[in-house]
């Protein structure tokens, strides 16, 4: 196995992991290189456009219903900010402890672990408090992407 920063390795296996969703879906992704905006990836379909935060944590030993993620007071405040003109949404993927865990091949597929989930952080107010609470029940999935662009369109 390679050498690279198990941090990177989360990094890229979330924006895969969304990546696979959304062109199932079909949408683009726009990897943001440069977070000026607390934004990682951008979602869209011609001149829509949704914001997404990208996260990834190991898979907690006890489940609740909810993820519990700190985001750093400036990411979370420019997520949140009211004067926002594009849907903002905090992605959480949740992956395996061990790194071996998270991709298996056979020949049914290629199977991505764990799972994902999102929030929406247009509808938060700016605040100092970083906690943000991602429901389990919101789980990433291509019909759930859709409804998030549809949402984002005006519709429901």
């Amino acid at each position: 196995m390679g050498n690279l920063d198990i941090s990177a390795c989360k990094e890229w296996f979330s924006v895969a992991y969304v990546e696979a969703l959304a062109y199932a879906a079909g949408y683009a992704v726009t990897i943001v290189y440069v977070d000026h905006f607390g934004v990682d990836l951008e979602l869209r379909d011609r001149a829509l456009r949704v914001d997404v935060q990208m996260k990834c944590t190991n898979e907690p030993e006890t489940k609740s219903d909810h993820i519990a993620y700190s985001l750093d007071t400036r990411t979370y405040n420019l997520l949140s900010d009211p004067g926002r003109n594009v849907p903002a949404y905090l992605f959480v993927v949740e992956v395996p402890s061990s790194k071996a865990d998270w991709v298996s091949c056979g020949t049914d597929g290629v199977h991505l672990r764990r799972c994902g989930y999102y929030t929406s952080m247009s509808t938060l107010k700016p605040t100092h408090n970083k906690s943000v609470k991602v429901a389990r029940a919101n789980r990433l999935t291509v019909a759930s992407l859709d409804q998030l662009m549809r949402k984002a369109r005006g519709g429901r």
